[in-house]
């Protein structure tokens, strides 16, 4: 940990932070059903967070569905649950206007930071274009995303599975992550890295986190907050 030139402290993460921070994250998830897993590269031997989602788009929402598109959601995970295949899920939504996310969590040596990658897709197989990526994401998001580097999208191989992934880029992670967490300590908060990451810079690419994620926080004779 040091001070940067705004006089704030830099909260590097180390790998041993980061997989406990996993660790109690799935928790949570496997408490609340959000569908986060722990997988590991057999050749590599690392880790990842790893979620599949899937969203409807420009669908006719039939009229008992309408009032809570929450529903449409689970009757697609209840249809994947029951096959693995993509193409069943057909069955409930027309192809075109369902998209297969898969977001990653993996841990930057290099930036010693969580980076997320993520990759979409239609049902019939086709990939969406880096073009129609930036075009998924919210206005809201778009003119900060294009102002500044820090959470550029861009196309790269994934580091584990050696397949091109889109990635938000970590370089100044560290940078308002440290401006966040310097707020949580004067407050005494204790807080979940990945939940307080990842609820930043994941609804930027269409990954929002149940806010009973908020209420995660390690017990405070662990240390476990001290990054």
């Amino acid at each position: 940990m040091s001070c940067n030139m705004a006089g704030e402290e830099d909260f590097f993460l180390e790998e041993k932070r980061f997989k406990q921070y996993c660790e109690e994250f799935i928790k949570h998830s496997q408490q609340i059903g959000d569908g986060w897993e722990w997988r590991t590269s057999k050749d590599l031997g690392d880790g990842y967070l790893s979620k599949t989602h899937f969203q409807v788009r420009n669908r006719n929402i039939p009229p008992d569905l309408k009032e809570n598109s929450d529903n449409i959601e689970q009757t697609l995970f209840t249809h994947v649950e029951e096959s693995s295949d993509d193409s069943q899920v057909a069955g409930v939504c027309a192809t075109e206007e369902v998209i297969h996310y898969e977001y990653h969590v993996l841990y930057s040596s290099s930036y010693q930071v969580p980076v997320l990658y993520f990759r979409a897709y239609f049902l019939d197989g086709r990939p969406l274009t880096l073009d129609e990526i930036w075009k998924s994401v919210h206005a809201c998001y778009k003119a900060r995303l294009l102002e500044g580097p820090w959470d550029t999208i861009t196309q790269q191989e994934h580091p584990l599975l050696g397949q091109p992934f889109f990635v938000l880029h970590p370089c100044r992670t560290n940078e308002f992550m440290s401006s966040v967490l310097t707020s949580s300590r004067k407050q005494n908060r204790h807080i979940n890295y990945i939940v307080l990451w990842l609820s930043t810079v994941g609804p930027v690419v269409g990954l929002n986190l149940p806010l009973s994620y908020a209420n995660l926080a390690p017990k405070q004779n662990t240390n476990a907050d001290s990054v």
